[in-house]
């Protein structure tokens, strides 16, 4: 079961980071011919080159936050599934060790470490 919820967190998480780059395309891609145009016209060229560069940072730099935002969240609901996977086993079971947590080497603690 947990490896269903797994599978559709990545599902999510890729929806998100796919369509955020499709929708960043489409809006500079939207964006473009105006800027063009308007880049035409001999004393708004310089200005509007400004605003084209700012218009991109911005845009770039939103999708990139919600890129970021949406790894971050990812990476919770591993943490969270890993909880909830290692409350699930029953009493008794191993349960791995903090080798099996996200992010920690395989193994675990070396017992012979001092």
């Amino acid at each position: 079961m947990i490896e269903r919820w797994r599978g559709l967190k990545d599902l999510v998480e890729d929806a998100v980071d796919h369509g955020s780059r499709a929708v960043e395309r489409l809006q500079k891609h939207a964006a473009k011919l105006p800027f063009d145009l308007l880049e035409q016209i001999p004393p708004l060229r310089a200005p509007v080159r400004g605003v084209r560069l700012i218009h991109d940072t911005t845009l770039s730099g939103v999708h990139g936050a919600i890129r970021l935002v949406n790894r971050a969240v990812g990476s919770t609901v591993d943490v969270v599934l890993y909880v909830v996977e290692q409350k699930r086993q029953p009493p008794g079971a191993p349960d791995g060790g903090a080798g099996d947590a996200p992010g920690a080497p395989p193994g675990g603690p070396d017992p012979t470490a001092p």
